[in-house]
């Protein structure tokens, strides 16, 4: 498929007018969305001159991605210069903090980034991470270091950031449910180092409707007890601007490109003084100038504007004598500085992806704990599945005739039978007078009633003349029958509650509860403790269900009330048994792991003794004499070091990234180990 944008890459610009001015692209990749801009240095600073559209993306493939800068970057161009004579290369990404370790692009990141470089012919020249940029462009407009907390939304993340005095605290995601003050208030919950939060909330970004998402938040009591949120003030909630984020990128790491690139002859700080933004003198800024391990761009020619020429007065230099030893001292001293920087200041990246193995065990164990109550509510609704008949029942009229010598008294609700065997009801008492006169001129006894069928539906709309069988007497003794034919009698499905709606909805609402009851109890634990999921248990104390199974309905909702209790237990209790128990399992050569999946079930529990059954399941990883490999590959060459690389047990790929190389000298591996950073990863 075509894409837009490859389109006009397919047009250089063929006017004939060399352009002034360089422009680069700022594009901010987020969880599910995109946005651009184009960018450039005007009066020695960056600023932006055109914003593309927000557009989606799946969060998976690079064909999504991909199409997704296209599209917005085609339409931000549009704006921009609508012949399409303009070509822009270079391009700054901002980056979600997901897609960074250690200030580098993990490398299954790193890959999306050159696939989307190479397809759009985009020459990139560096990045930021996003919530960083937004922090330091907050203070570029405000004049002074920010304290807050960031918002970030997205279809189903919710990024929290805490930024004091212009710093980045902590940085988290929580998965976004129906209920957005509960995901903001379990991001919050999870600095838990913090004494007090800041009275200010900005919002960003999603392409949301960030005004229902303040009005939500505004009345949500933040100051209530039982929310045990740290606020002295009840907060003070701003919306930023759709494009805030992006403009953020250009602007604030923009201005470093632009330095690193010679667009600005002086930088223009944000503020007096770096130590205004939270940083230290000697610090690095958030921003990374780096090459992202994609393709060194070629700056582009830039015409600068001939200044004035201003004529100096000639000046005599006196001559100085300068003998052939302190030259051959010079040079010497610069020879050995460069030795020196070549030795000491270049640094790697050598992530190694091993082949892990699987362990698992089971096993009871028994803890000291104690249980946890809490007192949780909750609805649920969902469609009605099942199906009755319903409809109206056939009425009519019938003579009931008596051949017998003696009377006869039928009540209400005495069956008919017609000859196909439908049944109808009297629909009040009867009596009918018996037979008189002789045989051979015998007068029957009559009397004309009203009849209901039995049933609904329209068979028992039976014809004129339809004889019927009374009780149980034969109709040589005494019959009905009706001179009209019977009428009224309808039927037809309609949907209904079925009782595996009933049993599936509460097994959902169960586990909604659950999920609440576990929430709850977490904010009633030390950050020593942890919670057993399997050990909550419900008891309902009260449920409402607006319908009853085979009621025609369209939806039914559940209420319940339920009282739930959970088990705490100390974490280091917890792990030391896990690790007691996978530590015989783990074979020599491989290293104890540090995370493993665990589920277990609560057998007993004694006051404050528990009784455990575990399962448990781990990775573990081939444990490597680090001293010994960083020894074996310092000052390689990276094709060595990787030859003796791979001779490592289960190991399957090499990345050996350069943090810090000289330049025009051979690229080894630093000589120093300590400048060598052994990374081992799974690579599964």
């Amino acid at each position: 498929m075509q894409l837009p944008f490859l389109k006009n890459k397919a047009h250089p610009n063929t006017s004939g007018v060399t352009s002034q001015r360089s422009y680069l692209f700022a594009i901010e990749i987020g969880p599910e969305i995109v946005k651009t801009a184009i960018w450039s240095v005007i009066n020695d600073k960056p600023q932006v001159l055109s914003v593309g559209r927000v557009c989606n993306w799946d969060n998976a493939t690079q064909e999504s991605l991909l199409e997704a800068v296209d599209q917005s970057l085609s339409q931000c161009t549009n704006q921009l210069d609508p012949s399409g004579k303009t070509k822009i290369e270079q391009v700054i990404f901002g980056l979600s903090p997901t897609w960074v370790t250690q200030d580098k692009i993990n490398p299954d990141k790193l890959a999306f980034l050159k696939a989307l470089s190479s397809k759009l012919e985009l020459k990139p020249v560096g990045f930021v991470v996003t919530p960083e940029a937004i922090v330091k462009f907050l203070a570029h407009t405000e004049n002074v270091p920010s304290t807050a907390i960031l918002l970030g939304f997205w279809p189903h993340i919710l990024e929290v950031t805490l930024v004091r005095m212009g710093r980045i605290d902590a940085i988290h995601h929580v998965k976004r449910s129906d209920v957005l003050t509960d995901d903001v208030t379990e991001g919050l919950s999870r600095f838990s180092h913090v004494d007090v939060l800041p009275s200010r909330i900005l919002l960003y970004d999603s392409g949301l409707d960030l005004e229902d998402v303040k009005q939500t938040l505004l009345a949500f009591p933040w100051l209530a007890p039982q929310n045990k949120l740290p606020f002295l003030h009840f907060p003070k909630i701003e919306i930023l601007s759709s494009d805030f984020s992006v403009r953020s990128i250009a602007t604030a790491g923009g201005s470093e490109v632009a330095q690193a690139l010679g667009l600005v002859i002086e930088p223009t700080p944000v503020s007096n003084t770096p130590q205004d933004l939270g940083f230290s003198a000697d610090a690095e800024p958030p921003t990374r100038i780096e090459e992202v391990e994609l393709s060194i761009p070629e700056v582009a020619e830039i015409v600068v504007p001939i200044k004035n020429k201003i004529t100096l007065p000639k000046i005599s230099m006196p001559k100085i004598k300068v003998s052939f030893i302190a030259i051959l001292l010079l040079v010497v001293a610069l020879l050995g500085g460069l030795l020196a920087a070549y030795w000491y200041l270049p640094k790697a990246t050598v992530t190694l992806f091993v082949t892990p193995q699987n362990i698992n065990t089971s096993f009871s164990f028994d803890a000291t704990g104690r249980t946890l109550e809490v007192s949780v509510d909750a609805s649920k609704t969902s469609p009605a599945t099942g199906s009755i008949l319903v409809g109206d029942k056939a009425t009519g009229t019938v003579t009931i005739e008596n051949g017998l010598d003696t009377s006869k008294k039928f009540p209400s609700g005495t069956i008919l039978t017609s000859p196909s065997g439908l049944k109808f009801t009297l629909d009040q008492d009867v009596t009918v007078a018996s037979a008189s006169g002789s045989i051979g001129n015998l007068v029957l006894g009559k009397t004309t009633t009203k009849v209901t069928a039995s049933s609904i539906g329209s068979d028992s709309n039976l014809s004129a003349g339809t004889v019927f069988r009374i009780s149980t007497f034969a109709v040589t003794q005494i019959d009905a029958r009706n001179d009209v034919a019977f009428s009224g009698g309808t039927s037809r499905q309609v949907q209904a509650v079925s009782k595996d709606d009933i049993v599936k909805l509460k097994a959902d609402l169960s586990q909604t509860l659950t999920n609440k009851a576990h929430d709850q109890l977490i904010q009633q634990i030390t950050p020593q403790e942890t919670i057993i999921p399997e050990s909550i248990t419900l008891s309902v104390v009260s449920e409402d269900v607006d319908h009853k199974n085979g009621e025609a309905a369209d939806n039914i909702t559940i209420k319940q009330t339920v009282k739930a209790k959970g088990i705490a237990i100390a974490k280091s209790d917890l792990q030391n048994v896990v690790d007691s128990k996978l530590k015989p399992l783990v074979p020599q050569g491989f290293a104890l792991p540090a995370e493993s999946t665990q589920s277990f079930t609560v057998k007993k529990v004694d006051n404050t003794d528990i009784s455990f059954d575990a399962k448990v399941t781990a990775e573990i990883l081939p444990e490597y004499n680090s001293v010994e490999v960083l020894k074996k590959i310092s000052g390689k060459f990276p094709d060595t070091a990787k030859a003796y690389l791979e001779t490592l047990e289960a190991v399957s790929q090499i990345d050996i990234v350069f943090d810090r190389k000289f330049p025009l000298l051979p690229a080894t591996l630093p000589f120093l180990s300590k400048n060598i950073n052994l990374s081992i990863r799974s690579s599964n």
